[in-house]
Formats: C-alpha cells, sequence, structure tokens
C-alpha cells in the first residue's frame, strides 16, 4: 500500500526532494573544535602511556633488586672460603685446627651441597611458585651462618658450610627464571646479567669483612642480608607465567598490571600469554614427564649449549680464581698484602659485572661471548708463558707486575664468561620446563664445580701455577669456538621467539632460518595508514 501512496503522490509532486547535508560555518567550527580535542586527548594518552612505562620500568628494577639481595647474600659463602682458610691455617690460633685436606673440603663442600638445593629447586619453583622458594632458600642461608659463628670442631664447620651451598643451590635458578618472566624484552638484558653483579658484591663484601673482622664476626655479620632480603622478596609479586599456568588468572594480571604499569599492556600480554599457553597445552600429551620433554628438539637444543658452556666456562678457572684468590695471588710472590690484593680482584669483578650489564643493553651476546673468550684466553696463556720463560729464575720485581696485570686482565675478560650461563638459562629454556631445568642444569654445574674445586690443590701440585693458566686458556678458546657454532642471538628477543627459534631444524647457528628476525621497539607514535612495522633482520 505504502508504495501505491507513494506512486499516486509522485503525480503532484513528480521531483522527490532530496537533501545533501552540506557543514555550515557553525558545524565546521565544532568539526575542527572536536578535532582539537581530540589532538589534545591523543597527546595526553601519549603522556598517560609514557608515565605508565616508566611506572613499569621502576617496578620491574624493584623486584629485580629485591632478588639481588638474596643474591648477594648467597654470594658471600662463595668467597667466604678465601677469608676463612687463612684464618684458620694461621699458627698463632688453635682454635679449628686444619691442614690443606680439610681446608680443600671446607671450600669445595659449598659446591658439594649446591646441587642438592639446585635439584630441590626445580619442583619447588613450579610447586611453590618463584617467588615463595626463594624466601625458602633464605632458611638454611641463616642457619648455615648462624652455626659458622658458634662453630667449634671442623665437621660442624663443614656442615654449616653445606648448609650455606644448599640455600645457593636453591636460589640460583629460580632467580633468574624470576627476572627472565618480569622483565621485558628490551629491559631483560640489563637486569638478567644483574644477580652476578650482586654475587661478586657479596664476593667483594666478604673479603672486605674478613680483612677487618674475625672469621666468626664475619659470619655473625652475614645474616644481615638474607633478612632484609625476605622483607623485601615479601613486597614483589609471583611471576605472571606461573600464576597463569597455575590457573591464578587475576592474579596473573595483577602482578602483570604491576610489572607493566599500564592496564592496557597487561591485559593484552595475558592474553598473548593465554593463547599461546592453550597452542602448547593443546600439542602436548598429559602424561609426558620432565624427561619425555627435555628430549624434545626445542629442550635438547638449549640444554646441550648451556651444559657444554657452563663446562668449558668452568675449566677457563672463573670460580677458582674466586675460591682460592689469596693462595693464587700468594704464588705469584712479592711483599704485598694478600687480602688486600684478594680485595682489589673481588672490586675489579664487581666493576666488570656492572659494565657488562650495560654492555647487555647494547652488543649482542655472541659478540661478547667471542671477546670475552678470547680475551681470558690470551691473558692466561701470555701468564703461563711468562711463568715457563722465568722458571728457574730468581724472583725479580717486575715479576708481581706482570703476573697483576695479567690476572686483572683475565678477571676483566672472563666477568662476562661467569655472568653468561646464567643469562642463557633464563633466556633459553622453553616456557614448560624453565623452572624445573633450571635446577637440574645448576646442580649438574656445582656438581662439576665440586670436583674441580676439590681436585684443585692435586691439580695446582701437579701442573704448577704455569700449567693451571695453560689450562684456563686452552679451554677459553675452545669456549669461543663452541659460542661461534652454536650460541644463537637473543637480545631484543621474547622468550617465545626464542623457544620458537630451537623448534626448527638447525643446530648450527650460521645454518639457521634467516626468518629469525626480531621488531625494533619503536616510540608510541600516532597511527597512520599504510604504516609498516619496521623490522630488523637477524
Amino acid at each position: 500500500m505504502s508504495v501505491e501512496r507513494d506512486d499516486e503522490y509522485s503525480k503532484f509532486v513528480p521531483n522527490k526532494l532530496s537533501y545533501h547535508v552540506v557543514p555550515g560555518a557553525e558545524f565546521q567550527c565544532k568539526l575542527a573544535t572536536h578535532a582539537a580535542h581530540t589532538r589534545k586527548l591523543s597527546t595526553i594518552d601519549e603522556q598517560d602511556c609514557d608515565g605508565a612505562n616508566r611506572r613499569g620500568i621502576m617496578n620491574q628494577v624493584l623486584s629485580t633488586c629485591a632478588v639481588l639481595l638474596l643474591s648477594a647474600a648467597c654470594g658471600m659463602p662463595i668467597g667466604y672460603s678465601a677469608v676463612l682458610l687463612p684464618q684458620l691455617m694461621d699458627t698463632n690460633t688453635t682454635e679449628v685446627p686444619i691442614d690443606v685436606n680439610i681446608g680443600s673440603w671446607i671450600a669445595s663442600v659449598h659446591s658439594l651441597a649446591t646441587p642438592f638445593g639446585s635439584l630441590m629447586s626445580g619442583p619447588l619453583a613450579d610447586y611453590l611458585g618463584r617467588r615463595k622458594t626463594l624466601m625458602v632458600s633464605i632458611i638454611p642461608l641463616c642457619f648455615g651462618w648462624s652455626i659458622m659463628a658458634m662453630v667449634k670442631s671442623v665437621k660442624v664447620l663443614i656442615f654449616a658450610r653445606f648448609l650455606c651451598g644448599f640455600a645457593t643451590g636453591i636460589l640460583g635458578g629460580p632467580g633468574q627464571v624470576y627476572i627472565a618472566e618480569t622483565a621485558e624484552p628490551n629491559l631483560r638484558s640489563l637486569l638478567i646479567g644483574a644477580p652476578y653483579v650482586a654475587y661478586s658484591c657479596g664476593i667483594l663484601l666478604v673479603y672486605t669483612l674478613g680483612s677487618v673482622f674475625y672469621w666468626r664476626t664475619v659470619a655473625w655479620c652475614a645474616n644481615i642480608l638474607p633478612l632484609c632480603a625476605m622483607v623485601a622478596i615479601f613486597c614483589i609479586p609471583e611471576t605472571p607465567n606461573w600464576l597463569l599456568r597455575n590457573g591464578h588468572e587475576q592474579r596473573a594480571l595483577l602482578a602483570l598490571r604491576f610489572l607493566r604499569g599500564s592496564e592496557i599492556t597487561a591485559q593484552k600480554e595475558l592474553n598473548d600469554m593465554k593463547h599461546r599457553l592453550s597452542k602448547e597445552r593443546a600439542t602436548t600429551k598429559t602424561n609426558e614427564n620432565i624427561f619425555t620433554l627435555c628430549c624434545q628438539r626445542v629442550a635438547i637444543k638449549p640444554l646441550f649449549i648451556v651444559i657444554v658452556f657452563s663446562l668449558l666456562q668452568m675449566f677457563s678457572g672463573t670460580f677458582i680464581v674466586i675460591f682460592y684468590a689469596v693462595d693464587i695471588i700468594s704464588e705469584f710472590g712479592g711483599d704485598f698484602d694478600t687480602k688486600q690484593a684478594a680485595i682489589w680482584t673481588a672490586a675489579v669483578r664487581v666493576i666488570c659485572c656492572m659494565i657488562f650489564c650495560g654492555v647487555l643493553i647494547f652488543v649482542r651476546r655472541r659478540r661478547i661471548m667471542i671477546i670475552a673468550g678470547i680475551g681470558s684466553g690470551i691473558f692466561c696463556l701470555v701468564l703461563s708463558c711468562y711463568m715457563y720463560a722465568r722458571m728457574g729464575e730468581p724472583k725479580m720485581s717486575y715479576d708481581v707486575l706482570v703476573a697483576g696485570i695479567c690476572l686483572l686482565g683475565y678477571i676483566v675478560f672472563n666477568t662476562a664468561l661467569m655472568v653468561m650461563p646464567g643469562i642463557m638459562i633464563g633466556e633459553l629454556f622453553p616456557a614448560r620446563i624453565r623452572g624445573r631445568t633450571a635446577g637440574g642444569v645448576f646442580a649438574s654445574m656445582n656438581v662439576a664445580l665440586f670436583i674441580f674445586a676439590k681436585g684443585f690443590p692435586a691439580l695446582q701440585a701437579a701442573l704448577k701455577m704455569r700449567g693451571v693458566f695453560l689450562v684456563f686458556a686452552l679451554s677459553s678458546f675452545l669456549l669461543t669456538i663452541f659460542m661461534c657454532l652454536f650460541q644463537p642471538e637473543t637480545k631484543g628477543r621474547s622468550l617465545d621467539h626464542i623457544e620458537d627459534y630451537f623448534n626448527g631444524n638447525n643446530w648450527l647457528w650460521f645454518r639457521r632460518d634467516r626468518g629469525y628476525k626480531t621488531v625494533k621497539l619503536l616510540p608510541l607514535q600516532p597511527l597512520k595508514e599504510n604504516s609498516t612495522s619496521v623490522v630488523e633482520g637477524a
């Protein structure tokens, strides 16, 4: 009916009126005002976004600092043997008499205990969470230091050292995993190397205290840092990755909001994590155990790289120089205070660790390790050749100068090698096994370190110090070759991206898929049509 009525009406009004709205001056003015207001809001949004980014960065740094307090506390027992052994071997004291063999047990039992803590840390980190596992490690650490301060016999002293090593083992894996899982990719380069700065600070602190106080007083003072760390760790959130995998989605969102400083960024990252987790669970069999998962391509390649690197790094002398700093310096002779010399070597290591963490922001991982391996090897080789050339000759004043320069040069370059295993554990392992695998790798590393530290006096007696540094040099050069072949570049890449790389067929880095790229992080800009992302090739 309406159609017929319209046709009838068209006889009287043949041309229907059509209206085309043309903005008048008033409307155009309102439109311009709205556009200006929109631009103003856009500027405010950008400012808010910048503020949120700064807030998120600050929260990530504060969370990392809480872990670093505990790392420094666990660095103190690593260097304590260099303080303890000279005082116990002093002929003027017979409080706890020891000989060379017992002294080697006191120095190495820390490394013997660490694997037990590392093996426990994996299941604890997956069951309790990374944060609670860090707090658990404080208990045996405080007990160990307290017992050491009151000890009356060698057996109890060794047991106290065992407790401290056990606590260090619990901390190692979860500490690196916590930082890796809470830091953004562009900030992870700086933060993930920071625990080794803290370890070095702990070693420097115990050397300094040992040069001033008696060893019992040093043990009492060592309880302060763990107690401060307990308060700090209590105030930081659990990692979002662990919370989401254990069904705590709302807590994961709250943790991300704290760590990123922005509700929108946190929600987007959580959605990405949920999507990846759902895909992972869809392709993973429910009855697969940790050994089956570790045999998969995505896990076995990083395991191979980290284990071989750690063994070569160990034989390059990284921790032996820390454990036996005073004895090694005494071997060079000269009239100087060996305790002060040990403090200076520890101070150089702290400074180098700090510089190295800054270098990680700008320089690629592979380049760093290649330079560090070559530098360590050259200084050890020069020192070994010099000592062979001077064999049988009377000691001269310049012997100490040459040895000191070579030793400090070695520490400068070798510091990068000391830091890298922890970074690799935090970055290379896939998310589904990261907690348990980190603990197992730290355990195997410390078993090997115990064997090496326990056998070092015998090795030194057989090869002399010149032969020991020749072994250090050869290991450093082998490490460099291995890294050139197998180590992937991880700088600026997300943990998910690194996991996708190991899912490929390639083992050698130069045979990698050239499509393995990373998106360069750019400052926030207004959206434009036909905008393209900037991609940096691997």
